[in-house]
């Protein structure tokens, strides 16, 4: 785990797991399951089974990699179901300060996004104790073609092609996010899992508590973006619940050019957590 500090000042529909599952489904998610011709939605043991079987992009693709799950039909009635859905919508902030704000780690447009979010925030006034910036050693250089243009920038300048280098570089950039003081920006970047793969949010999560210390009834707003916002909701309310954190998480709407399955995969994994 690296730690990157500057010191900075932070001046300045509800949307959350709860949305697919709420003490039962949702109507949404009983929409995504009839839409897809998939049955055993009635229960979470079920409706986890059936959606990691059959929503999971397939083993060793990323989220930027082109696949198909979905008829003509379906991808056209769940495109309609989830652009009139939370899943799509913006989430703003409900309250004005928080112990801290976490920017998560994503792919070069998701990162310029999420930075964009925060600065947005930011100069509607909302304050915080602490900025987190949770990335990986994930390599650009074999991420999509605006991380690879970015991996190429970063080694010419004599750093590493990685996400959280990534990160750090639109923190830099930012004029607005510069000109905030006084308030201490972390960078927690985390290494490789045992098995070879990379860090995911849960790993980043449990490292930035590591740091944070004590996180007993302190307030996190998590910076995500649709429709990502239910599983990074889930998996970071499953990690720091457990220590008697309260969680919010928020995000700027879905890009156009999100695909569906990217749409499915994310809430199969946002069940997986609540479940978990």
């Amino acid at each position: 785990m690296k730690k990157f500090f500057i010191i900075l000042v932070f001046a300045g529909t509800l949307f959350s797991c709860e949305a697919i599952w709420n003490n039962g489904p949702t109507q949404l998610l009983k929409d995504i399951f009839k839409i897809t011709d998939v049955q055993g939605v009635e229960s979470l043991e079920t409706a986890v089974k059936q959606s990691n079987f059959r929503w999971i992009r397939p083993k060793g693709l990323e989220r930027w990699d082109v696949y198909s799950l979905l008829d003509d039909m379906q991808r056209t009635a769940l495109s309609k179901k989830v652009k009139s859905s939370s899943l799509a919508k913006v989430k703003m902030p409900l309250k004005k300060h928080y112990d801290a704000i976490v920017v998560l780690g994503a792919t070069v447009s998701r990162v310029k996004s999420r930075m964009e979010f925060l600065a947005r925030i930011h100069k509607d006034g909302i304050t915080c104790g602490k900025i987190y910036l949770l990335g990986s050693t994930r390599d650009l250089k074999i991420g999509t073609e605006l991380d690879k243009e970015m991996a190429k920038k970063l080694e010419e300048k004599g750093a590493e092609a990685t996400e959280m280098a990534m990160m750090k570089e639109f923190w830099q950039q930012n004029v607005v996010l510069k000109s905030i003081e006084h308030i201490p920006v972390i960078a927690i970047q985390s290494g490789q899992r045992a098995d070879g793969t990379r860090a995911n949010t849960e790993d980043t999560l449990r490292d930035m508590v590591k740091d944070f210390g004590d996180v007993q009834g302190k307030s996190f707003l998590f910076i995500s973006d649709n429709p990502y916002i239910c599983y990074q909701d889930a998996v970071s309310k499953k990690v720091l619940k457990s220590y008697g954190a309260n969680i919010e998480t928020v995000g700027a709407a879905m890009s156009s050019e999100e695909t569906m399955e990217n749409v499915l995969d994310t809430v199969a994994r946002c069940l997986t957590n609540v479940k978990e």
